[in-house]
């Protein structure tokens, strides 16, 4: 029986299992027509469903995942509003996702609370793919990133990378950096002091191997800087709206701004945008936002067919090659790290841990270098936000 894997965080997959789902993806691209525009190959049926839990809104990231179950041969359900969930019951993740593992193969979730993919997880009898927990983790936007970046530049090693305006409450940055460390790449924080990368988030990147130097400007990071990842400053993440008014729109990325940029510069965002970059950047060859997204969807093929166990061929005719297999030519995931020792400890502060509307999970904390950190929103002891 091949193990169950989830994906929570990226530190789930070795890098050797991350470069091996970008191959794949790359494959799935040409199955699809990512790049010619020509029309899909043939899909066989898949007997599998695709379960999506949305507890916060989404375009990009639903969709794609969708998209993704669909193209593979396979079937959706979901949710994409908790208002229309027994959520508004009074019913815990971790019941849900119970029940939904009876329901479906694989199951998705986004949630504003951080930890809350870890409960899906913890309580599911299938896998689970973290689609965005609070301002925690996102790694299947940050293999959607790599995929960009490396079929943009042809690499992923010793790059500089600029991550530009909400660092604080950016799950997405928070996934990116600690991974781009690893292959050697030098990660420049462009944030005021007020949205800068958290303590916590700069200590993986170093661990990782990877320098770590931060500045408020963007005019004077960009001429050196091979990725510039721009990110919008999430209303949603603030305590307050004062706190939010007081940093919105601190930087914004226009033609003038990018002249001072190498012309093999790359800029990618997460999307939605919106003041942060001008759409007269669009058409610069070096703008790769829109096709970053866009290669959202065979990279979560890929995820799916990894966490799923589906047979993957070299299939001749073009095709996905699910449904029909004889050969294997992807190697499979292997088996999860080893879970990280918890401990007990006092209840998490932090308003913005799933355990502050779920009250009954325990109390657990990693040790890491910088302290005890909740084993949910990973935030350090005596951090609440």
């Amino acid at each position: 029986m091949p193990p169950k894997r989830h994906l929570i965080s990226l530190s789930d997959l070795s890098t050797a299992e991350v470069l091996n789902l970008l191959d794949l993806a790359e494959r799935m691209a040409a199955a699809i027509g990512l790049d010619d525009g020509k029309a899909g190959a043939p899909v066989h049926p898949l007997d599998r469903i695709l379960a999506t839990l949305f507890y916060e809104p989404s375009t990009r990231t639903r969709l794609s995942f969708e998209s993704a179950m669909l193209r593979l041969g396979g079937q959706v359900l979901g949710f994409a509003d908790p208002a229309a969930s027994s959520a508004t019951k009074g019913e815990t993740v971790a019941d849900t996702a119970r029940m939904v593992s009876a329901y479906a193969n694989v199951i998705v979730i986004r949630h504003p609370l951080a930890g809350a993919a870890k409960v899906a997880a913890d309580s599911a009898s299938v896998p689970v793919i973290n689609a965005g927990d609070g301002a925690r983790e996102h790694p299947t936007q940050t293999l959607t990133d790599l995929f960009c970046i490396r079929r943009e530049l042809g690499t992923l090693e010793g790059l500089k990378v600029g991550l530009c305006g909400d660092l604080k409450y950016g799950r997405t940055v928070h996934s990116l950096a600690p991974v781009m460390a690893q292959w050697g790449c030098e990660i420049i924080g462009i944030a005021p002091d007020e949205l800068a990368m958290p303590e916590e988030s700069i200590a993986r990147v170093r661990a990782a191997g990877g320098t770590y130097t931060a500045t408020a400007s963007l005019e004077e990071a960009i001429g050196d800087l091979d990725v510039l990842y721009m990110t919008r400053v999430q209303r949603e993440r603030f305590p307050s709206p004062e706190d939010y008014e007081r940093v919105k729109g601190v930087y914004v990325l226009t033609p003038e701004i990018l002249q001072r940029g190498k012309e093999t510069l790359r800029v990618l965002h997460p999307l939605p945008r919106v003041d942060e970059i001008a759409p007269g950047v669009d058409a610069d060859r070096r703008a790769a936002y829109f096709r970053q997204a866009a290669g959202g969807v065979p990279v979560r093929m890929a995820l799916l067919a990894l966490l799923l166990h589906l047979p993957c061929t070299k299939d001749t005719s073009g095709a996905a090659g699910f449904g029909k297999a004889h050969r294997p030519a992807i190697q499979p995931l292997g088996e999860a790290p080893a879970p990280e020792p918890t401990v007990s400890g006092p209840p998490c502060q932090n308003p913005k841990c799933i355990t502050s509307t779920e009250p009954h999970l325990p109390a657990e904390w990693y040790e890491r270098e910088l302290g005890l950190v909740c084993a949910y929103c990973e935030r350090p002891m005596g951090v609440p936000q």
